[in-house]
């Protein structure tokens, strides 16, 4: 069956929200280990620690 691209950025915003709670759970666990901001030299890293929870299925620890 063929997907659409409403249903892939469906999929890609969820995704985006499920790796926001779990990352957010992980700053209250431990604040200093995930920041809630990034430099601007490593804002990139956004970028990577999403890609990790999507093929992974949970934040970087």
């Amino acid at each position: 069956m063929g997907l659409t691209l409403d249903q892939f950025a469906d999929e890609i915003r969820r995704d985006i929200e499920a790796f926001v709670a779990d990352y957010r759970k992980k700053h209250e666990e431990n604040p200093e280990h995930y920041p809630l901001e990034l430099p601007d030299n490593n804002a990139g890293l956004w970028s990577e620690f999403f890609m990790d929870f999507h093929l992974h299925g949970k934040a970087q620890d």
